[in-house]
């Protein structure tokens, strides 16, 4: 942590000197840079992304940023409005690399046409020299994400507060999107190692559908005592389905443990709420506003990162949950916070 706090510290000094210095020069050069999200209206966590983007259009006001992304998500129709958004010729484009596959070749003709691109939220997996030439990622590590949370729950076994894990099922919404699989992969490791049986479930983004599926697994593995929902919008379902079944899921030492991810406030409050044993914060407002500023000095000044730059995990749970929700009703304001609150 000392070290990712580190290069987070030297990013902001770096960002305050810079900018300083883009304010002297007054440049008149306009620029227009484009995120292509999966993230959608219907995520809060879309809100971070947006609200960063316009703190970084006050500081650097010859800089038009758009956000575009869909609702209704495929990797066919991400790569849709990627290849649209490429072929308006933006000055920089910031997108997640949901599949290193399908991506690779609209970005790979982006940046041999000169668009600079830096991938957020979900980087190009693959080696270095056989990833996506971007410039940098920014974003969480998505195996850290699961594995650190899986480590946080053995603590709580070790303290006596939560079961020992028995079965552990990774409930995810969309088998195509490497982050997810990778979060799964994290948590998977460090269950396996305490001795618990692993599975993942395709649950879909469907709320019925969701609810019905998780319904089935738990009936027919009776054993299921720990659900690690991958998107924090998803863990209210889960956790209705184990309290209908009275699998006892609010955080205590019996019964079905709930995990899942991202700073959102229905994540918060279901920590807060004794609903969620923990989640985490990936560091939105961060994969918002730095790829922006990147594709900003390296179009201003031909500056390029050494380095992915990572944003997090971590780890949000009952000592800091009242911290963080004061901090993202600030972000948000009291009427988004609560209407994303569907507990």
């Amino acid at each position: 942590m000392n070290f990712k706090k580190s290069m987070l510290l030297s990013a902001l000094l770096s960002a305050t000197a810079i900018g300083g210095v883009a304010h002297a020069q007054d440049s008149e050069k306009q620029y227009r840079f484009v995120m292509v999200s999966h993230i959608g209206s219907n995520d809060p966590n879309m809100g971070w992304l947006t609200k960063s983007m316009e703190e970084f259009e006050k500081r650097y006001p010859n800089v038009k940023t758009e956000y575009i992304s869909t609702n209704n998500y495929s990797v066919q129709e991400h790569v849709r409005l990627l290849e649209q958004a490429i072929s308006t010729n933006p000055d920089g484009i910031a997108v997640p690399i949901v599949s290193s596959d399908a991506f690779e070749g609209p970005l790979r003709k982006a940046i041999e046409a000169g668009i600079p691109v830096v991938a957020f939220n979900i980087p190009d997996g693959r080696p270095e020299g056989e990833r996506i030439p971007y410039l940098t990622y920014v974003g969480g590590d998505e195996y850290l994400t699961g594995k650190k949370l899986g480590e946080y729950a053995l603590q709580k076994v070790e303290a006596g507060e939560i079961p020992k894990p028995t079965h552990v099922v990774c409930a995810s919404h969309d088998s195509a999107h490497q982050g997810l699989k990778a979060r799964c992969a994290g948590m998977k490791e460090v269950m396996e190692k305490a001795g618990a049986k692993f599975d993942e479930l395709f649950i879909g983004a469907e709320p019925a559908t969701a609810r019905n599926t998780l319904q089935s697994f738990l009936q027919a593995n009776t054993d299921t005592n720990y659900i690690f929902t991958v998107a924090g919008w998803s863990s209210p379902w889960a956790w209705g389905v184990a309290n209908e079944m009275k699998l006892d899921p609010d955080v205590d030492d019996k019964g079905v443990t709930v995990l899942t991810v991202d700073e959102g406030p229905v994540s918060i409050e279901g920590v807060r709420a004794g609903h969620i044993l923990a989640t985490n914060s990936q560091g939105f407002w961060l994969q918002g506003y730095a790829p922006m500023e990147w594709l900003y000095w390296n179009k201003r000044f031909g500056l390029a990162p050494q380095s992915d730059i990572l944003t997090g995990p971590v780890i949000i749970n009952k000592d800091n949950a009242d911290k963080w929700a004061e901090l993202v009703r600030g972000v948000f304001g009291d009427k988004a916070y609560d209407e994303q609150n569907t507990w």
